[in-house]
């Protein structure tokens, strides 16, 4: 009698659940997007009304026990109704709603079939229903019975064959919904197959069928787990509440033996079935009061604060949504300004000494962010609490916006790497093509007159500087570091430009001070920087160039090429290091672009400046950091 009991309360259990599902599925969800989910919750129900037929085919009234047989032969809209999800589900190259509409008519033929096999099977059958083992009454099934079992096989492995193919054209989520079906699948196979084990003869009592509640739990949660992330959500309340009751069997279980062996006889007298029952019932009441004896204990100690789920949602999405720190910083403020009413300051540094407004600092520690409340002495416990909350959501979207600027700029970086790589091979390319033609000409010339040749020489000079200029621009730039002393480095370099152009250069460099750089590429910087220096002033009366290095505060150095000759013009100040934009005499426009390309190269930075001493200033300045050897910069 105790495992008939176990059957039917496994069939009640399995159709609470189904209709549970299968209610929510079909008309909880209003997204367009799951509509193939209604099909599915078609599929529980039809579960739920399966599973309920087997106990109301024992009742003793002949009408309820046809009425069972009716809903055990209905099983062919099991099958069907999951074919339906499956196509929809699948849904290639279209939407759920339009192969919604464009299969409404084969659709509707699949369960009108499945509505006339159900129809003939309850017609003709005699099956019969004997007692069997523990039970009073159980089908056996007959020929239009085995028929009906038939089609109902034949549809399910179309439905799965529709899978498998839904599985080779779909891709992440889908396929591994795909993959819990059909685990899902097998499992409902073993466990609802053994109702026909009296028609086989076979004598054993179908165990499997006790754990079908699991089977349509595990079929639905298998799908909407990739689909409904809110489910997700509920399994872990469920699986938590279930470790719960399973500790506390075994602790009422340690509890009774322990009792027994100190002789506790009116524990011992008490069935075990019933503490578990009274304690597990005590802990639905004590959950049941968490959450509101919580939003009470939150009312008496925060008077006036209390903040709704939907609130901390929308503040969450708003901050989430800004694009830069500004951004961030102003919807931050006039979010908690219009929620506290009264001003609050919102900042992402250290705030002036001077404000002395309620104050929220976020401040980056590492990879992340720490909050500090600053100035809110005076506030209430409950706005103090407000203003905790909101921090903590401040600072969850300062590490996306973090995130998000970090991966732009990286994105950004790449872009540009790769439009450099096909800039140098373009670059090169030319300069093959040109310099062929080039040296061709050089040595036509030799057969001109003197004049002639020496004119012809001085442009074939200046083409193959623009060539070269070009390739270090356009090409590869590849970093090998070494500690340099700046003070005899400059001090040669100097030494060349004041030769060739007859400038008098002064050098203001400590004796000691080293750069962790390229040699090769740190020459060119300061050769072409001072080139151009000396380009400019020595025509200019008492033209004078002037070098200086320091080290600053900031732990950098900063080397600094000055000269007294013409201020750079206005309009083309914020554009000097873009291609041909300043173009000195006889220079190929390209001098202040390599520079600027190889002070990135050495996570540096170059720009132009003037003061009342000297027209005309560039500063270059380098971090003290080490970078890697054999950096490279493409």
């Amino acid at each position: 009698m105790s495992l008939l009991l176990v059957f039917n309360a496994a069939m009640l259990i399995t159709t609470l659940a189904g209709t549970v599902v299968g209610c929510w599925l079909c008309w909880g969800i209003k997204e367009p997007e799951h509509l193939a989910l209604r099909p599915l919750g078609g599929f529980c129900l039809g579960m739920a009304i399966w599973c309920g037929s087997h106990v109301l085919l024992q009742h003793t009234n002949p009408a309820i026990s046809q009425l069972g047989l009716l809903g055990l032969l209905a099983n062919p809209f099991i099958p069907t109704t999951f074919l339906h999800f499956a196509l929809l589900f699948i849904a290639p190259g279209d939407t759920p709603q339009k192969l919604q509409h464009r299969l409404h008519t084969p659709v509707a033929v699949l369960y009108l079939l499945a509505l006339t096999v159900t129809f003939i099977s309850f017609k003709t059958t005699n099956a019969a229903f004997p007692p069997w083992l523990v039970f009073p009454a159980f089908i056996m099934l007959d020929s239009a019975g085995w028929l009906n079992l038939f089609y109902t096989i034949v549809v399910g492995v179309v439905a799965h064959a529709i899978l498998i193919w839904g599985w080779h054209i779909s891709s992440a989520n889908k396929r591994r919904s795909i993959v819990a079906l059909f685990i899902a699948g097998g499992w409902g196979l073993v466990l609802a197959s053994s109702f026909v084990l009296p028609s086989l003869e076979i004598t054993w009592f179908p165990y499997p069928m006790l754990l079908l509640p699991s089977y349509v739990l595990l079929l639905v949660y298998g799908i909407v787990r990739y689909q409904l992330v809110v489910v997700n959500r509920w399994a872990v309340r469920a699986v938590f509440w279930l470790c719960i009751l399973l500790a506390l069997l075994l602790l009422i279980t340690l509890f009774t033996t322990v009792a027994d062996l100190f002789g506790a006889e009116p524990f011992t007298d008490i069935p075990l079935w019933e503490l578990w029952l009274y304690s597990a019932f005590v802990l639905l009441i004590g959950s049941s009061l968490y959450r509101p004896a919580q939003r009470l204990a939150e009312k008496l100690i925060y008077p006036g604060a209390q903040l709704r789920e939907q609130t901390l949602q929308n503040w969450l999405s708003e901050l989430q949504s800004c694009g830069s720190w500004e951004t961030l910083k102003q919807t931050a403020s006039l979010l908690l300004e219009k929620h506290l009413s009264m001003p609050v300051y919102i900042c992402f540094a250290p705030p002036n000494a001077s404000t002395t407004l309620p104050t929220i600092y976020c401040q980056r520690y590492n990879e992340g962010w720490q909050l500090h409340l600053l100035h809110w002495e005076n506030a209430t416990p409950g706005t103090i609490h407000v203003a905790e909350m909101f921090g903590t959501l401040l600072a969850s979207s300062c590490r996306g916006l973090q995130q998000q600027l970090h991966l732009a700029e990286q994105t950004q970086q790449r872009l540009k790497e790769q439009h450099l790589v096909e800039l140098g091979a373009l670059a090169a390319a030319m300069a093959h093509e040109l310099r062929n033609p080039l040296n061709i000409i050089a040595m036509a010339s030799t057969q001109c007159d003197q004049t002639t040749r020496q004119h012809i020489k001085i442009q074939i000079d200046r083409a193959d500087h623009l060539i070269t200029d070009m390739l270090c621009y356009a090409g590869p730039l590849t970093l090998q570091l070494e500690p340099l002393t700046l003070h005899p480095f400059c001090q040669s370099i100097a030494h060349y430009i004041e030769q060739r152009y007859q400038v008098p250069i002064t050098i203001e460099v400590a004796t000691n001070l080293t750069l962790n750089a390229d040699r090769h590429r740190l020459q060119q910087v300061l050769t072409n920087l001072l080139e151009n220096a000396a380009a400019f002033t020595r025509n200019v009366t008492h033209g004078q160039i002037h070098i200086s290095a320091l080290k600053t505060s900031k732990q950098t150095i900063q080397l600094s090429i000055h000269n007294n000759g013409p201020a750079i013009p206005g309009e083309i100040q914020q554009h000097l290091f873009q291609p041909f934009i300043s173009k000195r005499q006889g220079g190929s426009g390209l001098g202040l672009a390599i520079v600027r390309r190889i002070m990135d190269a050495h996570h540096g930075q170059v720009w132009h400046t003037h003061d009342e001493h000297w027209p005309c200033s560039f500063i270059c300045e380098f971090p003290l950091t080490t970078i890697d050897d054999n950096a490279s910069r493409e």
